[in-house]
């Protein structure tokens, strides 16, 4: 397969994601391994043109109440992306045998989708559409046909995200089934391409990050506008065998890096460009490591996407998780991942942190995302350990500190970990926000059971409304992720849900059935659906219309088509522009159309605007109703935003 280049490629992925940095003595010739064999994706990005496509319209991106980044579940970032990397090696001492160098080359479309954003925790869906990816060895083409192809569908499979809210990366979850290669080349380009901020933008702000290699100090300088630089500063520490270890005499790192990345008003890049140059110097016996990288992104677009919703929660514990800044071999054992991200923690050690947490917000939260994702890997190394937390929270915690145990409890999701959670959710002498946590952790469990789901169905009844409220809404979660090995309970759900919607006549009740029903995203709930869509209550209206957004073609199209034209209540029509944006436009443009020029209120018409607006790259049928609207619309402001999308250089005309 490499001709005379015996070394397999995959003994080189630690050389593409960390220059190998301590792990150099891994290049031991062997006998080629081949790929494991990947069905090809059916859709193919578009060739890289030469010519750099127009980049997408600010005004499509919508700020964050608070001005910092906008983390919003459901939408999606689509951009153009165009990496080079390179790696070469010299010898330390005369004589020596060094490694081949090797290149890759990426050019393809890269999809990053926020899944969820709860607290400073936020999870998302990547996926790559390779166009090219090509892999050569001291200048010579190294694939053979089959090979590339196998290389370019793995390249393909989407995979898993954990960022905290600033935007740094802590864990990567790949399918099982993701070859070394594959997994290297894709955290290699997540750590370059992104950028962490807290809070707003600033004239200037260090922050501490992870990337492949491991962690790094580095300096953002805003140039002018919503322009900025970052400069890796220095690595303080390596990734190794044993997890992160502070960086020794011995291994010698200089780096030279510089990011320029501008940003939308909603804090994502509108494009990015990297220039790097990392060299590992690892003593006398090993060769020097250079790293050379080149990476850009350009924003095609964005928009609404309802697969997102919940993608993570039903595929987590099937998935391979691995620290950012993780050593990676050939093959790496989940329980080696799960004791990287622990770093040698007990139980009682993480326990003496979520105690004394940071005075400083920042800092708090950020080490309250640590501490969640070191009791989870603690709970799945040692199951046994999460019957622990009952106790210990009945002894006494802030919330604050309760609330990573709990969310570690609901990702691990081992049988004891769901125990441990269900006990909480009934313990009344525990606050009902910490059991109404628990109850939200339960609901969004990866992997419930009977008894979670009992625990669910008990407190679905309890006379707290926070804790009735959120129990139901997590059952209708619990139905989605149990209907594929556990179809016969979750059918039981979704009648007992059924069943209590059609009981009462309480609009606020029935408005959260509704939703409950939504989240099972089942076709049999369609008729309660359309049934409610009928009341007299507009809130009841209003829960059904959002229900309908991750429900099935072509009828959820339909009431959401009718409900957009022939609602009374402009609220009601609103939602149901905005439920469109979670599902494929193409089928309701003609609705969006018809209600664009005859809706009467402001409201709903902007909302319609928008959505279409964010949806111009990609859909260009969108492109005569925003013209008419620019051209027609009654409201000055409202035909202002439409010519804004169209022509993102416009300046608004004065009404």
């Amino acid at each position: 397969m490499f001709g005379k280049h015996r070394r397999p490629i995959l003994l080189s992925v630690a050389v593409v994601a960390l220059v190998l940095a301590v792990g150099l003595v891994a290049l031991k010739p062997e006998p080629p391994t081949e790929p494991a064999s990947t069905q090809a994706p059916t859709t193919r990005a578009p060739a890289t043109s030469t010519a750099d496509p127009a980049p997408a319209p600010s005004l499509s991106a919508r700020k964050a109440p608070d001005g910092t980044r906008a983390w919003v579940p459901g939408m999606q970032y689509r951009y153009t992306l165009n990496s080079d990397q390179e790696v070469s090696f010299t010898q330390s001492q005369p004589g020596a045998e060094v490694p081949p160098g090797m290149r890759f080359r990426i050019q393809g479309e890269w999809s990053v989708g926020v899944i969820s954003a709860e607290g400073d925790r936020i999870e998302a869906r990547v996926k790559l559409v390779p166009a090219t990816a090509s892999v050569s060895i001291d200048g010579q083409a190294a694939l053979a046909p089959e090979v590339k192809q196998n290389l370019q569908a793995g390249l393909a499979q989407p995979f898993f995200l954990t960022l905290n809210r600033a935007g740094a990366v802590q864990l990567v979850h790949f399918e099982p089934t993701a070859d070394v290669l594959v997994q290297g080349l894709l955290r290699a380009t997540v750590a370059v391409t992104q950028h962490v901020l807290s809070g707003q933008p600033q004239a200037s702000w260090q922050t501490e990050e992870l990337d492949t290699t491991g962690r790094y100090t580095a300096r953002y300088t805003r140039q002018d506008g919503m322009r900025f630089e970052r400069s890796k500063l220095a690595y303080t520490h390596m990734a190794t065998p044993s997890g992160l270890q502070p960086l020794t005499q011995d291994l010698r790192v200089s780096i030279s890096s510089l990011t320029k990345f501008e940003l939308e008003e909603d804090l994502w890049a509108r494009s990015l460009q990297v220039s790097e140059r990392l060299q590992v110097d690892s003593g006398p016996s090993m060769p020097k490591a250079m790293n050379t990288l080149s990476v850009q992104l350009l924003l095609l677009g964005r928009g609404q996407d309802s697969s997102l919703l919940g993608a993570l929660a039903s595929r987590r514990d099937q998935l391979l998780t691995v620290p950012l800044a993780s050593y990676q071999g050939q093959a790496q054992d989940p329980k080696e991942a799960w004791r990287q991200v622990l770093a040698g923690k007990t139980f009682d050690e993480l326990m003496k942190d979520l105690r004394s947490l940071p005075a400083d917000e920042k800092e708090s939260e950020s080490a309250r995302t640590k501490a969640l994702e070191q009791l989870r890997a603690l709970f799945l190394l040692e199951p046994k350990q999460a019957l622990r937390v009952p106790g210990l929270l009945r002894e006494g915690m802030d919330p604050l500190a309760a609330s990573p145990m709990l969310g570690a409890l609901s990702a691990a999701s081992t049988s004891e970990s769901l125990k441990a959670l269900s006990q909480i959710v009934g313990d009344g002498a525990l606050q009902v926000p910490v059991r109404t946590d628990a109850v939200a952790a339960l609901g969004m469990a990866p992997s419930p059971n009977e008894d979670s789901v009992s625990a669910l169905r008990k407190m679905a009844r309890a006379p707290e409304a926070e804790l009735s409220s959120t129990a139901t809404l997590g059952l209708g979660n619990a139905a989605l992720i149990m209907g594929e090995g556990n179809a016969r309970t979750a059918e039981s759900l979704i009648h007992e849900l059924d069943s209590a919607f059609r009981s009462t006549n309480e609009p606020q009740q029935q408005a959260l059935l509704l939703r409950a029903l939504g989240n099972t995203r089942h076709p049999s709930v369609l008729p309660t659906l359309q049934s409610a869509l009928g009341s007299v209550s507009p809130e009841v209206r209003m829960a059904a219309v959002e229900a309908l957004r991750a429900m099935p073609a072509p009828t959820a199209d339909q009431l959401l088509a009718s409900s957009m034209l022939g609602d009374p209540s402009a609220e009601v029509r609103q939602s149901a522009v905005f439920a469109s944006g979670f599902r494929p436009l193409q089928p309701l443009l003609p609705a969006l159309g018809q209600a664009l020029r005859a809706d009467p209120a402001d409201a709903v018409r902007a909302e319609i605007i928008t959505l279409l607006g964010t949806q111009l790259s990609s859909l260009p049928e969108v492109r005569p109703l925003l013209t008419w609207s620019s051209q027609n619309d009654t409201n000055p402001t409202l035909r202002n935003n439409a010519t804004l999308f169209l022509n993102p250089v416009a300046q608004p005309t004065t009404p």
